[in-house]
């Protein structure tokens, strides 16, 4: 696995399926479990392979920052479809 950012595409049976920031046609598998209890679908996570096993940080920030650019481009829209009636 390379280290970097990756976004939490799904995680179905037990399996996570992590999106390469840097080229999202790049996926990973990986067990769950292994980045941990309190990652969620859509988050965003910076991995580092140690010898000791992966080092999993939740990117809390530019994951909320993202969902809230996503939230404001929805309403936009929605406020054009509204408009265009």
């Amino acid at each position: 696995m390379r280290n970097g950012i990756y976004t939490i595409d799904s995680i179905e049976k037990g399996q996570a399926k992590l999106l390469w920031r840097e080229d999202e046609s790049i996926e990973e598998l990986i067990e769950a479990e292994k980045l941990g209890a309190h990652v969620r679908e859509g988050d965003l996570i910076k991995i580092v392979s140690l010898p000791e096993g992966l080092q999993v940080e939740v990117l809390e920030g530019e994951t909320e920052s993202i969902k809230e650019k996503a939230r404001a481009m929805k309403e936009q829209l929605l406020k054009q479809t509204e408009e265009k009636k």
